[in-house]
C-alpha cells in the first residue's frame, strides 16, 4: 500500500512525516474520544449517525470541537481521495488539546482532530469463535451513557486474553452475570423470532452498525428487544453473532454451543445491500 496521508490538526502530512505532538492531553492521559467510519466503494457509511455520537460524547466531556458537521464529512471524503482507498475505515480521534507542561489541566482550550485511514480488513473464517470474560479482571472504564474514549486498555487485554483462549473477540459479563459487548464488538442472540441485545442501561456503546441491523431485522420478521441476558440463558439461544462498523455482522459460537445461523445470514445479506447502496 502507498504512502498513507493522515490529517493532523489541520494539516494533510504523510505516515513518514507524521508527529503526534507530545503535549496533546488525548495521548499524555487519555482525555479524548474516538470514531470509526466505514466507506464502501469510497462512500461514506451513514457519517451523520457518527458524528452525532461523536458530538454527544464531547458534551458529556465538556469539549467543544469548533468544526460544523459538513466540514467533518468533507475532511473524511478528501482523506479517502487522497488515499485512493475504496473499501476501508477512517478513524477520527479528537483530544482535549495542548496542554502546558507542569500544569496538565491548563489545556488551550482547542480540541486535537486526527483522521487515519486504513482499507478493510480480509475476513476470518466464519462463524467466528468468542470467550465469555468477567468484567472484574480487567480494568475497563465502563461510562454511562456509555462514550467512545479513546481509553481502551482493559479492551485490549481481554482481546489478547481471548487471542490465547484461541478467540476471535471475548465478550464481557457484569458484576450481575449479564452480558454487555465484546471488547470492540457489540453482540446480538436470535431465539425463536426475537432478535435480543444487552440493553444500553447495561453501559453497552450504541454502534452504528447495531442501530443499522436492529433497523433492517424488521425486513426479516424478527422482533427486536433490548434485554438483560444473563450468562446462564446462553445455552438456550439459537444464534448469536457479533457486530461493529469493521466486520459488519460475524456469526459466532462458543464452547459447547453451536448454531445454523440461518437468520444470522439473513440480516448479513440486507446489511451487506444496505452499506453498498448508493447515496
Amino acid at each position: 500500500m502507498a504512502n498513507i496521508i493522515f490529517y493532523i490538526n489541520g494539516k494533510w502530512v504523510h505516515e513518514n512525516n507524521a508527529k503526534i505532538p507530545f503535549n496533546d492531553a488525548g495521548f499524555l492521559y487519555g482525555d479524548g474520544l474516538f470514531e470509526t467510519v466505514r466507506f464502501q466503494n469510497r462512500k461514506l457509511f451513514r457519517p451523520q449517525m457518527h458524528i452525532d455520537r461523536l458530538r454527544s460524547g464531547l458534551k458529556i466531556l465538556s469539549l467543544h470541537l469548533p468544526i460544523y458537521d459538513d466540514a467533518i464529512v468533507a475532511i473524511l471524503e478528501q482523506s479517502i481521495e487522497k488515499n485512493q482507498i475504496v473499501n476501508g475505515l477512517l478513524r477520527m480521534i479528537i483530544t482535549r488539546g495542548f496542554i502546558d507542561k507542569g500544569f496538565p489541566w491548563n489545556h488551550t482550550g482547542t480540541p486535537g482532530l486526527y483522521v487515519s485511514i486504513r482499507p478493510l480488513s480480509s475476513e476470518p473464517e466464519i462463524p467466528v469463535k468468542i470467550v465469555f470474560l468477567k468484567e472484574s479482571s480487567f480494568p475497563l472504564i465502563r461510562f454511562k451513557p456509555a462514550i467512545k474514549s479513546v481509553n481502551y486498555l482493559g479492551n485490549m487485554l481481554a482481546k489478547k486474553e481471548a487471542e490465547k483462549q484461541g478467540a476471535f473477540e471475548p465478550v464481557f459479563i457484569n458484576s450481575d452475570g449479564f452480558i454487555t459487548e465484546g471488547a470492540i464488538r457489540n453482540i446480538f442472540f436470535i431465539k425463536g423470532d426475537k432478535l435480543l441485545s444487552p440493553g444500553l442501561d447495561l453501559g453497552v456503546l450504541p454502534g452504528i452498525m447495531r442501530h443499522s441491523i436492529i433497523e433492517i431485522s424488521k425486513k426479516t420478521g424478527l422482533t427486536f428487544s433490548e434485554s438483560h441476558i444473563h450468562i446462564d440463558e446462553i445455552s438456550g439461544m439459537d444464534e448469536a453473532f457479533i457486530s461493529s462498523t469493521g466486520i459488519g455482522i460475524f456469526p459466532c459460537y462458543w464452547e459447547n454451543w453451536s448454531s445454523n445461523h440461518t437468520n444470522t445470514k439473513i440480516l448479513r445479506n440486507y446489511l451487506t445491500d444496505l452499506i453498498d447502496a448508493p447515496n
